[in-house]
């Protein structure tokens, strides 16, 4: 017997059929979240700032562009160094000095802005000033000058307080290098050795064990400079970069170098001079191109200087800064007619104070 089917019953047997088909049918795919980038950390620098008419300002900027000023004193400021006390509430100015102008020496108090001359040791000349772990303030003292020289037996030595201390034999011009360590007003020798200076080398103080105690130096490396690797001549990584980067700007005999950040790769130029240092062009590794820093505004024979702290990278030059933010490669803030700008040292916690045993006193 033929049964027929009613139109309602047809209908809902397509509608069937269709909600099957429709369940069998991928969901769309869920849009990737748009990728975003952590806002970059606060930053406080130390600048450097010509004074008028004369003299140089130390001052404090904060990321908002605050800045407070340290302290002014009457020297340029190509003749300052600069150190920090663990505790970050004290400081110490050096002005080098050169020529007919002697060394001469401030510290100065954080908190009330104050700069108060330090005078120094008398014998000498002080290379730098520094503070150690607990705060206490050393000068790291040069002396080519007014030394007893004997020989004995065929051995050379200088006599320093009943003490023969044996010439060095090597290249560069031989002395003496003296640790002082300020004691209420006065400053008490605790270290004498025999070294050598004007080297290619740089020995000098550097022979004092006290040097190698200090957190923080006028005349010391800047813990923010990034570490550079610098490729052969001939090498691809160097063939690529000449090839990509056809004009320099300059013709300064050099290498290419290789500095990490955490925006990638960022090469830059160091000069082969008689001190070698870094210079344009600056290229970020993006993919498979380069790309200068962004809004660089950098002569192409600006002697350059980097220091990076976690995403932050700094760029200075010899009359202004830049700060990027490394990991967008966006440039956050442009400084000009500033002078050895770098990065506030983070406060240390300062220990309790070690004496020193009878042998550290020469």
């Amino acid at each position: 017997m033929l049964r027929r089917f009613g139109p309602a019953l047809l209908l809902g047997s397509v509608l069937s059929v269709g909600a099957c088909k429709k369940s069998e049918d991928p969901a769309p795919p869920t849009p990737a979240p748009t990728p975003t980038v952590e806002p970059a950390p606060p930053f406080a620098l130390s600048l450097l700032r010509d004074a008028s008419p004369s003299g140089c300002t130390w001052m404090r900027q904060d990321t908002t562009g605050l800045r407070k000023a340290l302290a002014t004193v009457d020297a340029p400021c190509a003749r300052l160094g600069l150190a920090w006390s663990p505790d970050g509430k004290h400081g110490a100015l050096v002005d080098r000095g050169g020529g007919e102008h002697k060394p001469r020496a401030w510290k100065v108090d954080f908190e009330s802005a104050r700069g108060d001359p330090l005078a120094l040791p008398e014998a000498g000349h002080t290379d730098a000033l520094g503070f150690d772990a607990q705060g206490q303030v050393f000068a790291l003292v040069s002396q080519l000058e007014g030394l007893t020289r004997k020989t004995e037996r065929g051995e050379e030595f200088f006599l320093s307080d009943g003490r023969k201390l044996p010439v060095p034999d090597t290249e560069g011009s031989p002395g003496l290098a003296h640790a002082y360590r300020r004691e209420g007003e006065a400053w008490k020798r605790i270290e004498t050795v025999a070294t050598v200076y004007e080297t290619d080398d740089a020995v000098g103080t550097g022979a004092l064990a006290t040097a190698g105690m200090l957190v923080s130096s006028t005349s010391g490396a800047d813990p923010d400079a990034p570490a550079a690797t610098e490729f052969s001549e001939g090498s691809e990584d160097a063939a690529r970069l000449d090839a990509m980067v056809k004009d320099k700007g300059h013709a300064e005999y050099g290498a290419w170098v290789s500095l990490e950040t955490h925006g990638g790769p960022l090469y830059a130029w160091r000069a082969a001079r008689e001190l070698p240092v870094l210079m344009p062009p600056l290229r970020w590794e993006v993919g498979d191109r380069l790309e200068e820093p962004e809004s660089l505004e950098l002569a192409p024979t600006s002697v350059l200087e980097l220091r990076a702290r976690g995403p932050l990278l700094l760029v200075v030059s010899d009359r202004s800064a830049r700060i990027y933010d490394a990991r967008a490669r966006k440039r956050l803030a442009a400084l000009e007619d500033v002078h050895d700008a770098r990065f506030w040292p983070k406060q240390r916690t300062v220990t309790a104070a070690i004496p020193a045993s009878p042998s550290a006193a020469q």
